[in-house]
């Protein structure tokens, strides 16, 4: 059996309202997949994010292992199956005791905290010969009705419950659903483990897509993109552990009720950008509040709360002034009520994932945004780098070194 020769292609080429046409429809085609698969996008937004932590790390192993990557991945993958283990059985039940204590324990402090802000709000003020009861204009304000007990000013323990519910509700319905939280890890494991393999590709490949002309820009773009995500996420990782550290420190000198929790909610919030801080003074201004200090006795009540205040407000100007410029540099340099609405609108299009995510995700689209704009006015784009002489790209180890050399001041 003789195989033809294929026949030629006779098609004329397309003119520029057709290529239009093509690209309009290929990109609402994408648009409508992207919109269906959306629930599927927090995992892969995930799975990138922790394969671009582990690169370095892989990147190590692999120079180690005479550029074996696929061994250098799964080392990778048991060093931190090890370490996550290692905290679950060292640092996670001690964590958890601590934590279910809080929990059980919350109902009974907001409820102190009702009590206590309604006797401060009841207490008569004397103003220009007109006593005034706080509580009663706050009931006037809000609707609320004068006599009988619904007249009490705020009810924290049902707003409280209903708060903790909202969030907990879909968190425990995803745990409770153990298949599909097995198959949720096997997913993300094996698509960090493709893109550690072969995300060098990827970029090459999406730069190949573009026009000669404009490989060079789609290179410096991913170039400078990786350093805002580098510095952004390595920076914020190394914040989150010292600020959890001294908060834990801090309230246990100060005797503060469970000062581990504390600790874990201060470092956790500090992801999230410029509110996050004030976030976690909350918690431990509360427990101070209706607590005494373990540690220093006469200290109780809104005196304690208000040493918690000032202490932890000293900490995070601290940490503004002085830690977060050596880790973090200029890497983002963004306004903070550009930060702010940038969290509060990833929160409304991703939750938990874009209020984390926001604050680089706005540097990437302004990096794109001045390169599209430097394009349109015939400006300079980029500065001046030759592109073989961009520095390399920093290991694990080198990276978090040079960042605590330069939060020491060395």
């Amino acid at each position: 059996m003789t195989l033809t020769p294929p026949p030629a292609i006779t098609s004329p080429p397309w003119s520029s309202r057709v290529k239009r046409i093509v690209v309009l429809v290929c990109l609402a085609i994408g648009g409508i997949i992207l919109w269906q698969v959306a629930d599927v996008l927090p995992i892969l937004v995930v799975a990138a994010v922790l394969t671009f932590l582990l690169n370095p790390l892989t990147n190590v192993l692999e120079r180690s292992f005479g550029g074996r990557r696929g061994l250098a991945i799964v080392v990778t993958f048991i060093v931190v199956v090890l370490l996550f283990g290692v905290a679950l059985l060292v640092i996670f039940p001690t964590l958890f005791n601590e934590l279910q204590n809080f929990i059980d324990t919350l109902p009974e402090l907001l409820e102190e905290v009702r009590v206590w802000l309604d006797q401060f709000l009841n207490q008569p003020i004397v103003l220009l010969g007109q006593t005034i009861v706080p509580a009663e204009q706050l009931g006037q304000f809000l609707g609320t009705p004068e006599n009988g007990e619904a007249a009490q000013s705020i009810d924290l323990v049902s707003a409280a419950r209903s708060f903790l519910g909202s969030l907990t509700g879909p968190a425990f319905s995803i745990v409770g659903s153990a298949f599909r939280t097995i198959i949720n890890l096997i997913f993300l494991l094996t698509l960090m483990f493709y893109l550690l393999r072969d995300g060098r590709r990827f970029i090459d490949a999406v730069v190949e897509f573009t026009q000669p002309d404009y490989r060079n820009d789609a290179r410096r773009l991913f170039y400078e993109l990786g350093q805002v995500w580098n510095a952004y996420l390595r920076g914020q990782l190394i914040l989150c552990v010292f600020i959890g550290v001294v908060v834990f420190f801090a309230a246990t000198l100060l005797g503060v009720p469970n000062p581990l929790v504390l600790g874990l909610i201060s470092g956790l919030l500090e992801f999230v950008p410029n509110l996050g801080p004030f976030m976690a003074l909350v918690p431990a201004a509360l427990l101070a509040l209706v607590s005494q200090s373990s540690t220093l006795p006469f200290l109780e009540g809104p005196a304690f709360a208000l040493v918690v205040i000032v202490v932890w407000t000293l900490i995070q100007n601290i940490e503004s002034l002085i830690v977060v410029p050596r880790v973090m540099g200029g890497s983002l340099n963004l306004h903070p009520v550009v930060v702010i609405v940038g969290v509060l609108a990833g929160a409304s299009f991703a939750g938990a994932l874009g209020v984390v995510l926001a604050a680089p995700a706005i540097a990437s689209v302004r990096l794109l945004l001045h390169y599209i704009y430097g394009k349109v006015t015939d400006q300079q784009v980029f500065a001046t780098i030759p592109a073989d002489a961009m520095p390399p790209r920093p290991t694990l180890l080198g990276s978090i070194r040079q960042q605590f050399q330069d939060l020491l001041g060395g």
